[in-house]
């Protein structure tokens, strides 16, 4: 055999061996990467503040769900009696959400008795704003602030 013929058969073997390894490697790759995304899971609801007000007698809780490929994080108010029972669903008081949201973007704090402060970010994207609690008795005033 030629010499030109030699190292055509040597420039094709490897050329073959490296577009194997590339598609192994691709493949891998692949799924590594489907099994580590979350497109469409269940957001998972994280515990950021509770707290009862004077006389122990209702509740505030704040909790932050991660988001995935369609929905965006979100930081969610509830209130609830302080003698919480798993039964009867919270009250939803107040949603935010936005791409960037961070827990210290939304705080709140209890002015009086009857009345709770909720401050938040003034970018983010507010879903849920009451005035006023429904399902609490004696029922919370809601006062909100922009920062």
């Amino acid at each position: 055999m030629s010499y030109k013929l030699k190292t055509k058969y040597k420039l094709i073997k490897k050329s073959l061996i490296g577009i194997l390894l590339l598609g192994i490697i691709s493949i891998i790759g692949y799924f590594l990467f489907i099994a580590n995304f979350e497109v469409f899971d269940k957001p998972i609801e994280t515990e950021l503040k509770v707290e009862c007000d004077y006389e122990g007698l209702r509740k505030i809780r704040m909790t932050e769900m991660t988001g995935n490929v369609t929905v965006n994080r979100s930081i969610h108010i509830y209130t609830t009696d302080c003698n919480y029972d798993e039964n009867i669903k919270p009250e939803s008081i107040f949603i935010a959400s936005a791409g960037f949201i961070k827990p210290k973007d939304v705080n709140f704090e209890w002015k009086s008795f009857d009345t709770l402060t909720i401050k938040y970010n003034k970018k983010l994207e507010v879903f849920k704003q009451k005035k006023e609690s429904e399902s609490v008795n004696p029922k919370i005033i809601f006062e909100y602030i922009t920062e």
